[in-house]
């Protein structure tokens, strides 16, 4: 195989956080917003640290790496493994104890947690649709030099097959442009999601750059053997315990 997804390692978080702000550049302003200053040496830094913080303190969380032939690394996933765990959303979780003290003043903190807090409706949601017990993918990114080379198949492959092995369904949060990836990988569109700040934060628009605003959409997975169309619900109804996963995607939100 020429690409191969792995399990990141502590010294891979560098590479694999310079990845993500490669692909999202400045293209997502809640990725902007959550990552701050990701396009500068020093919060890629800061942002290679934190991701290495989340990966060694937030059990449920597991970093992969894309690598190819040559054994560079050309993408990263962040998959979110629950087996039976509705973690804490609040400011207390861990994944934003992580980022503590990384704004510079209290408004901003303050917006980025309302940003979060947003995001994490639908995301809860979910686990608690299924007990706690869901496969979820955080983030999926592959450097925009080696795109179109099956990096981001091989990074969704494995954690379809984890939520095989567990039988539950898999959520995936991705922004618009992975669109594609995940229709080829099963995905069908499902429904329209909208993040919406409060009056202090409403003049904070698009983000540094000027770029259009990206609707939410989610999409749900089909099981084999079912027609087009059927609902979510009606499909767990139709089995026990579904043949393939039931996959639901969520594409990442955009500050409207």
């Amino acid at each position: 195989m020429s690409t191969q997804a792995l399990e990141a390692e502590d010294a891979d978080m560098d590479r694999i956080f310079e990845i993500c702000s490669l692909a999202f550049a400045r293209n997502e302003p809640f990725f902007d917003a959550t990552w701050p200053n990701h396009w500068t040496e020093a919060g890629r830094k800061q942002g290679g640290e934190r991701m290495k913080k989340i990966k060694n303190t937030v059990p449920s969380t597991t970093f992969l790496k894309a690598v190819d032939i040559t054994g560079k690394i050309i993408g990263m996933a962040k998959w979110n493994i629950h087996t039976g765990d509705i973690p804490d959303f609040t400011k207390e979780d861990s994944e934003r104890k992580a980022a503590k003290g990384l704004w510079n003043d209290e408004f901003e903190d303050a917006y980025v947690n309302e940003l979060i807090d947003g995001f994490m409706i639908e995301r809860r949601a979910a686990l608690v649709r299924n007990g706690g017990r869901m496969v979820g993918l955080d983030i999926l990114t592959v450097d925009p030099s080696c795109q179109r080379q099956g990096a981001g198949g091989v990074l969704v492959k494995w954690g379809l097959e984890k939520a095989d092995e567990m039988g539950v369904e898999t959520v995936v949060e991705s922004s618009v442009y992975g669109k594609g990836l995940y229709l080829k990988n099963g995905f069908v569109w499902k429904k329209d999601v909208e993040l919406v700040v409060s009056e202090p934060y409403a003049d904070r628009d698009k983000s540094a750059v000027e770029v259009d605003l990206i609707s939410l959409i989610a999409c749900e997975g089909q099981t084999p053997g079912l027609e087009q169309g059927n609902s979510l619900k009606g499909r767990v109804e139709l089995s026990v315990l579904p043949v393939t996963p039931q996959r639901l995607f969520i594409e990442a939100t955009t500050v409207l």
